[in-house]
């Protein structure tokens, strides 16, 4: 009898030791994902478009690149967005909207998040901080246009999120417009879900596990406010666009949080689009949806 119960507490300190190993190890990965490496193992250069920068309140320096409006009409335009991309995803990679957008008539600004890309920074908290960076990198981009400007904020995932919670804290009302690619409602339930592709037990225990000990790493909460509880506070138009076969965010869930912001436009679904390979699959027609929507906020600027 002793001998099964030794057995048994043998097992179990080793399942409760597994189990911390693995949360600690998600949790570092939250909130250092690290940086995307160019073949040759250095940092990637910028890529085209003009060098910007903005600093945090924090003391940061962040990274980004400009890229104006290129038709000579539009050289004169205020209208301008900002396009962020998602967690531990290469900035120039995100690029590809900035110069679509410009060849549009808009400017355009792609930022790298802290702790991304050119950016200074060793932590991603998933809103906690950026929310912050985007009303900065605001101001900066308001000095740069001039008065008049007319804001939109493409974000992606992640950048999604920063994106919704920036315009709900703005208290200046600054940005006319959101674009959010690829959204999560909940970050706990998405964490969960790559629990579940691990095979790992208890995914939505151990998803709160991680973000817990993540948000005492980052010093910040990563999951609260959720996008779902900020949304019926977005008081600017919205655009979600997400794909069909995304197996992180399921479409319900982003119907689900589309349905909760009050000036939100009707989702545009993408068949066969996944999470990450959206505008890919999209394509350009995808595209001109996009800037269609964002005319309407623009034709005033």
């Amino acid at each position: 009898m002793h001998g099964v119960v030794a057995v048994a507490g043998f097992v179990l300190g080793a399942l409760l030791c597994l189990v911390l190993a693995v949360a600690e190890w998600g949790a570092w990965m939250l909130v250092a994902p690290g940086r995307r490496l160019g073949r040759d193992g250095k940092e990637p250069v910028s890529g085209p478009g003009e060098p910007i920068e903005a600093g945090t309140g924090d003391g940061l320096r962040l990274a980004g690149s400009w890229y104006p409006a290129t038709s000579a009409l539009a050289a004169r335009s205020s209208r301008t967005a900002i396009v962020i991309h998602g967690y531990a995803e290469d900035p120039l990679g995100f690029r590809d909207r900035a110069e679509a957008l410009a060849r549009r008539g808009w400017n355009a600004a792609a930022i790298d998040l802290r702790g991304h890309g050119q950016s200074e920074g060793e932590h991603t908290a998933f809103g906690g901080h950026e929310s912050d960076d985007l009303r900065a990198w605001i101001a900066v981009l308001a000095d740069r246009v001039g008065p008049g400007m007319t804001l939109a904020v493409w974000g992606r995932s992640m950048g999604a999120a920063v994106a919704l919670r920036a315009a709900v804290e703005d208290t200046e009302s600054r940005i006319a417009a959101l674009v959010l690619e690829a959204p999560y409602h909940d970050l706990e339930a998405a964490i969960a879900v790559l629990v579940r592709r691990f095979r790992l037990p208890w995914p939505r225990g151990l998803a709160r596990l991680i973000t817990r000990r993540a948000e005492a790493l980052a010093g910040v909460s990563l999951t609260r406010p959720r996008p779902l509880d900020l949304a019926p506070k977005v008081a600017v138009p919205t655009l979600i666009v997400h794909g069909a076969n995304d197996t992180l965010v399921a479409l319900a869930d982003a119907q689900r949080l589309a349905a909760a912001i009050p000036a939100a436009h009707p989702l545009i679904e993408v068949p066969g689009a996944r999470h990450t390979d959206i505008l890919d699959v999209g394509g350009p027609e995808l595209l001109d949806r996009i800037v269609l929507f964002l005319e309407e906020i623009g034709t005033n600027s």
